[in-house]
């Protein structure tokens, strides 16, 4: 996986992303849409124009669901039947605006096995209890040269969230 220190991400694709540092000029420039709201999207129809008229779409909620959400096994499925197909349809209806799932971190909870090139989310220092969240969302994009990590720009640099530019 890949570094990413550059914006796009903030126009293009979607992210998971907990950092303070990364999140916060998204939170001051426009609303945070409810998980609930964006998911009902799939069902009510799309707005012809994100929320706030920009390029990005703040989404929150996902962590609070993934922490509640049962057994690992059954937050994968949940995110593979909700998130994934709500991430191919906003790709289809907004291709040039970025979908961000703020997370409330620690950063803690994201590990990044470099053996699968995925990143897990959990409390459990046993990855096989906590659950494939980028695998979840993005598939096999999740993997390679389309998955990114996002650095943040302070002195000290390091993982603030991950990026894909496009799930098939």
């Amino acid at each position: 996986m890949k570094d990413m220190d550059a914006t796009t991400w903030k126009r293009r694709g979607s992210s998971i992303v907990w950092s303070p540092d990364l999140l916060g000029s998204l939170i001051m420039d426009g609303g945070v849409v409810p998980l609930r709201t964006a998911l009902c999207w799939m069902t009510d129809g799309f707005p012809d124009d994100t929320p706030d008229g920009g390029k990005t779409v703040l989404i929150g909620g996902l962590q609070a669901i993934l922490e509640t959400a049962g057994t690992t096994e059954e937050q994968y499925d949940w995110l593979r039947a909700n998130i994934m197909p709500f991430l191919r349809s906003v790709q289809g209806h907004w291709p040039r605006v970025g979908i961000v799932f703020g997370m409330t971190g620690p950063r803690n909870l994201f590990h990044l096995s470099e053996g699968d090139d995925l990143v897990y989310f959990g409390r459990s220092k046993d990855r096989s209890k906590n659950v494939r969240i980028t695998l979840g969302m993005w598939n096999g994009a999740a993997m390679g040269e389309g998955a990114f990590r996002l650095m943040t720009t302070g002195a000290k640099k390091e993982v603030g969230g991950y990026h894909v530019n496009h799930i098939s």
